[in-house]
């Protein structure tokens, strides 16, 4: 506080709010970012909302998730405060096939994010990425194919990270397998920081998807993954 001059804030919640997120964005980015308190999966939400003629490049941020899902309907824990739960709809003019590769082209999007604020994972085959071997993200990449025609309708690639977890918020055998950015580097990082470098790293991607050449993605992807040479 200084007399006649106010107060400065020293410091600010590390909230995933609106006001939070798009200040980050370039202003004729902000109209298609949706960010939410609660909700149940944005995956969920972004797939009802293609089907009700959502526009291309929708994204959808939660705070928390109540029903956060990876592959094969394994639940996916997304407490509030504590990570950055987002999913983007995209309208990609392809064939299905061609969205195969689409999780690969993610991880290596979100690896490009996560380095622009610090953090150096590693991509583990085929959805996640880690962090000292433990799992610190996790991408589930959903679409939707028109039966007669077979042609692509949308494809959701959701993403989740841990951010701000402690040693006491893993449990049981996820403890062992799971980990945070707070808890691996000891640093606290802007969770609306990261949420926007996600999105423009996927906009960068997406706009490489539509050119057709995605050769550098996989490239990249080849070199940051953990995987190649282990068993599996």
């Amino acid at each position: 506080a200084v007399t006649n001059r106010g107060y400065c804030l020293r410091a600010r919640p590390d909230t995933l709010t609106a006001g939070d997120v798009l200040p980050y964005l370039p202003q004729a980015r902000r109209a298609l970012v949706q960010c939410f308190a609660q909700i149940d999966s944005t995956n969920s939400y972004l797939k009802a909302e293609a089907m009700r003629g959502a526009p291309d490049g929708l994204c959808a941020i939660a705070d928390r998730q109540t029903a956060g899902r990876g592959r094969a309907g394994r639940p996916f824990r997304s407490d509030a405060g504590q990570g950055v739960y987002l999913s983007m709809l995209l309208r990609p003019n392809c064939a299905p096939t061609a969205a195969m590769t689409m999780t690969a082209h993610v991880a290596v999007a979100v690896c490009r994010a996560l380095e622009a604020c610090g953090v150096q994972p590693g991509i583990k085959w085929t959805n996640d990425l880690v962090l000292n071997g433990r799992k610190l993200c996790g991408i589930l990449t959903e679409l939707s194919v028109e039966g007669e025609t077979g042609a692509l309708q949308y494809v959701v690639p959701g993403i989740g990270i841990n951010v701000s977890q402690c040693e006491e918020d893993f449990d049981g055998d996820v403890a062992q397998i799971a980990t945070s950015i707070l808890r691996e580097t000891g640093r606290r990082i802007s969770r609306a920081e990261l949420a926007a470098a996600m999105i423009e790293e996927l906009d960068a991607l997406y706009a490489v998807l539509k050119s057709g050449d995605t050769s550098a993605y996989l490239e990249e992807y080849r070199r940051r993954c953990v995987t190649i040479g282990r068993e599996v």
